[in-house]
């Protein structure tokens, strides 16, 4: 322990790097009625979307607090940047476009923690950076792209891409649904329960497991560069 580098330090400094100062919240409401697909993309943080029958608008919330990017960083920086931040909310069409304002880069000092309610129907692409992402209830396309961090989807309806870079990536939904599924992973393992029945995977460092007997309309394909990726279709 006595040896420990400068590098070391560092890299601690920044895993430990979220600010005492309190967060700022900003909201956004949004007539759903013609709205087709949620375009969204986030930086550094977790997101939760959850789609509910009956419901007529998509409600936002994002939490953004400050972080040091290190030990050499300003807290006042982290902060003048929340303050400075805004929520981009634009309808483009039937089109929902949402991000943070300015966008994200790797100098960026704050997290971002969403909150989306939106109803079922509404199709769902996100590009994601660091971060835990779940999605539940959507009946539609589902099309996520996320860099680290866990990935949570249970859906009711539509084709499932998912693309992760590291972490672990789960779907689960019905396989009345579904044509076909498959599960692929880099340097990890591909898990693919079909009706409670195991779909073996093949490879010796990578992984990918298939499944191409279904009666439904939909397709999954999931695919994770480290890590997991696990499919059950009940």
């Amino acid at each position: 322990m006595k040896n420990i580098s400068l590098a070391a330090i560092v890299f601690l400094a920044c895993a430990l790097s979220v600010d005492a100062a309190g967060p700022r919240t900003l909201t956004h409401s949004e007539p759903a009625a013609e709205i087709e697909v949620l375009d969204f993309s986030s930086g550094i943080g977790d997101v939760m979307i959850t789609a509910r029958e009956g419901i007529d608008n998509i409600a936002v919330e994002v939490q953004l607090t400050p972080r040091r990017g290190g030990i050499f960083s300003s807290k006042r920086q982290a902060e003048r940047e929340v303050e400075a931040a805004s929520l981009h909310a634009v309808s483009q069409g039937h089109r929902l476009v949402l991000r943070i304002d300015p966008p994200a880069d790797e100098d960026r000092r704050f997290e971002e923690r969403w909150t989306i309610e939106m109803p079922a129907n509404i199709r769902l692409t996100l590009d994601h950076g660091v971060g835990d992402v779940v999605i539940r209830n959507i009946a539609a396309d589902i099309d996520v792209e996320s860099g680290v961090g866990d990935v949570e989807i249970v859906a009711l309806d539509g084709n499932i891409v998912v693309d992760l870079g590291v972490g672990t990536a789960m779907v689960h939904a019905q396989a009345a649904a579904y044509a076909t599924a498959e599960a692929a992973g880099g340097v990890g393992d591909a898990r693919l329960t079909v009706q409670g029945k195991r779909i073996e995977s093949g490879g010796f460092v990578s992984h990918e497991a298939n499944w191409t007997t279904g009666e439904g309309e939909h397709d999954i394909e999931v695919s994770v560069g480290v890590g997991d990726a696990v499919i059950t279709l009940e």
